[in-house]
């Protein structure tokens, strides 16, 4: 099953070496290095799951490869994210990434986006990768794939439990993400707080791969309509079918263009930095709202947060979470104008600003 048209692609000798144990595969042969070198495939997000997508996706002779990421290396994200080394720690993964690839394909037109997805960024690529591992990011692909017909490839981990399925807006038989997670809920736990098995990562971000490579130039059959779910306790896959709903959910009258990848609802938002020099201003009313859990407070919090529950009246409200997305889940419910943290405490962190002991 392959995404992109049946017209002949030079492939060069270098990249026939390259693909060479591609194309001995039963059933491959050398037309399939032609249908990879004419796809192009967006990857969002470059950290434990996007990294062995794009190391695989390297080496696969592509056309074009886009990653998107906002976030820099860390020294806690080596042991799973492996396509960076110490080396790499402080510069931008979307960066990184592209260098990784160029270095394994120099013929593969990689392009690295150091932000955050935005719905535009799929037009003019066959297959997107959702390995943000976000619920807010994973709908803003979902509902920017479907008016364009745009398979995404997504994968979640967490802990010791994984996921992957493919979703394509298509047809009386597509799927999308909708399908399957109809209600608008929070992310549930973060690997800061929960922990994930480092292979676990691996393992799921090889098959998300391995998707790309059924659907764009069909190497085996794609888990569209399919949800593949391991359990890295004792290395048990079971499959489970995704149906169509009984009626679409996807959001209607949401221009694909809407910005950060939000639907028409989405809560306006303050950058750090901003919300510092507000903090720092003894004359302002504004009150952070922090919806982390017990555990995640204890690492440190924006001084003066209070809990949901304790929000004076009379405040001016921006709500923060690790990364955004209960921020955005709290304040759509909140019954009162709430701005979100732009990138939650994680952001915050990163800029260098100050957190206080609980």
């Amino acid at each position: 099953m392959s995404t992109t048209p049946d017209t002949s692609t030079p492939v060069s000798t270098a990249r026939r070496r390259l693909g060479s144990r591609t194309a001995a595969l039963a059933g491959a042969g050398p037309d399939v290095l032609e249908r990879l070198a004419r796809a192009r495939v967006l990857v969002v997000g470059a950290g434990g799951l996007g990294a062995p997508v794009v190391a695989y996706l390297a080496g696969s002779g592509l056309g074009r490869l886009t990653i998107v990421d906002d976030d820099v290396v860390d020294g806690s994200n080596l042991a799973r994210q492996t396509l960076f080394t110490g080396a790499d720690v402080g510069h931008a993964k979307a960066e990184v990434a592209a260098a990784r690839a160029r270095a394994v394909d120099p013929e593969l037109d990689v392009v690295a986006v150091t932000g955050r997805f935005r719905p535009e960024h799929v037009a003019g690529h066959d297959v997107v990768v959702d390995a943000a591992d976000a619920v807010d990011v994973t709908r803003a692909v979902s509902d920017a794939c479907a008016p364009l017909g745009i398979p995404f490839v997504w994968g979640t981990v967490l802990s010791w439990d994984g996921q992957v399925s493919v979703f394509r807006d298509a047809g009386p038989d597509g799927v999308d993400f909708h399908d399957l997670h109809p209600e608008v809920l929070p992310d549930e736990g973060s690997c800061a707080v929960d922990g994930v098995l480092p292979a676990l990562c691996g393992a799921v971000g090889s098959v998300m791969a391995a998707q790309v490579t059924a659907l764009v130039a069909g190497l085996g059959e794609p888990l569209l309509g399919r949800l593949l779910t391991v359990d890295a306790r004792r290395w048990r896959w079971t499959e489970s079918p995704v149906r169509r709903g009984p009626a679409s959910r996807r959001p209607t009258g949401l221009p694909v263009g809407t910005a950060d990848g939000a639907d028409a609802t989405r809560p306006s938002r303050i950058a750090p930095a901003a919300l510092a020099a507000r903090l720092a201003d003894a004359a302002d009313r504004v009150t952070v709202v922090d919806v982390r859990t017990p555990a995640e407070w204890a690492t440190g919090v924006i001084a003066g947060s209070v809990h949901p529950d304790a929000v004076p009246a009379d405040a001016e409200v921006v709500v923060t979470c690790a990364r955004g997305p209960r921020a955005d889940a709290w304040a759509r419910t909140a019954g009162r104008p709430v701005t979100v943290l732009d990138g939650g405490v994680d952001a915050w962190r990163r800029e260098g600003l100050p957190l206080t002991p609980v």
